[in-house]
């Protein structure tokens, strides 16, 4: 069995240097670097690979107001002048610089970020609470772990579970009234807790 020999790995060949040395059994070809392509001639050396213009062909990737330049096997985007150059992300609050995360005021759970003058949002995943009672602050998206059950918003309620109101009455867990002689006051039964609170509008009005 004749042993292949890699003309690449032993020097044997030297491709033009827009190309580059692949092996193959029983040969050799100069394939075309990245950025280069052939000129359709095919020559052996590699010789016939030219440079891709991007600039020309429109597939560069600068953004707003820089200028692509075409170099050889690539490319380079340089700011002459306006806002565009800097990659910044003008938004209505402001402008957000280029790389920069935040949370977007129109949906607290998202999060978007600034890359080369395009915004892109996404949304916020948030982690996995080993606890009992959990509660989301105001103007936040994930909860957080509480300790108090009246706190709780992730409260299933069961109605085995009932409270005992001041008129001695047997509430089922879920169940909401007023306090006598305090009606700005209101309780709910959450599991067995007997959870109030007092509503500071009825209060001014009172």
């Amino acid at each position: 069995m004749k042993k292949d020999i890699d003309e690449c790995a032993e020097g044997l060949i030297e491709c033009h240097n827009h190309s580059r040395c692949v092996n193959l059994p029983g040969w050799y070809h100069c394939e075309c670097r990245s950025g280069f392509h052939d000129n359709g001639s095919y020559l052996l050396d590699g010789s016939s690979c030219i440079d891709i213009d991007e600039c020309s062909l429109q597939t560069h990737t600068c953004w707003n107001d820089s200028v692509c330049v075409n170099l050889p096997g690539g490319y380079d985007c340089v700011c002459t002048s306006g806002p565009g150059c800097s990659g910044d992300c003008p938004q209505e609050e402001g402008i957000r610089r280029n790389g920069e995360d935040w949370k977007p005021s129109f949906d607290r759970c998202a999060i978007c970020s600034c890359k080369e003058g395009e915004v892109d949002c996404w949304p916020l995943v948030c982690p996995i609470l080993m606890c009992e009672y959990t509660a989301v602050a105001e103007a936040e998206c994930c909860p957080r772990c509480v300790t108090d059950p009246c706190l709780a918003d992730n409260l299933s309620y069961d109605i085995r579970q009932t409270c005992q109101d001041p008129a001695g009455i047997a509430r089922l867990s879920g169940d909401t009234w007023h306090m006598p002689n305090s009606p700005c006051t209101t309780c709910k039964c959450k599991n067995g807790n007997v959870c109030c609170s007092v509503d500071l509008d009825c209060l001014q009005n009172n």
